[in-house]
């Protein structure tokens, strides 16, 4: 479905999901950033995220395989910095269907020379890699059984 609603500028249009076939919980991530051309080549080029509108200090990037889902870019001045231990986004999970997906994922990331690290744990198996601002995201692929323990990957630092 597409809108136009008074909330969003003059000439932007929104992709609004069907939120009655949409579970309860968290549908999007507010990322700070220096620069928003630099970072929405990042999302597009890297995460394969679509852009579904933009104005000089916002852009929404959605994506394709998964739309109700939305990553909101705004772009602030060159001194923001977001370290663990302070207030801000510091790590983005994002879920893998497979094992599979991350051995593509990572043979991509390698293929376009972005950073990136693999982490195989006894049930878990993860990617990470860092956007140009030094958002880290993690792309994850294990267990959701319930543990006694935190699941490993919560321990995964700089």
């Amino acid at each position: 479905m597409v809108c136009r609603t008074g909330s969003w500028p003059a000439g932007n249009y929104c992709n609004v999901p069907d939120t009655g076939s949409l579970p309860p919980g968290i549908f999007g991530v507010y990322v700070q950033v220096t620069d928003l051309d630099r970072s929405l080549s990042f999302y597009r080029d890297v995460l394969a995220l679509e852009l579904d509108w933009r104005d000089g200090a916002l852009a929404v990037m959605q994506s394709a395989v998964n739309p109700g889902n939305a990553l909101v870019l705004r772009q602030v001045g060159e001194g923001a910095r977001r370290d663990l231990g302070e207030p801000g986004v510091t790590r983005v999970l994002w879920r893998a269907a497979n094992p599979g997906d991350l051995d593509r994922a990572e043979a991509y990331l390698n293929s376009l020379d972005v950073p990136c690290q693999r982490h195989r744990e006894e049930v878990t198996d993860g990617l990470t890699l860092r956007d140009p601002d030094g958002v880290e995201f993690v792309l994850l692929c294990g267990s959701e059984e319930p543990g006694t323990e935190p699941p490993f990957w919560l321990y995964w630092y700089r």
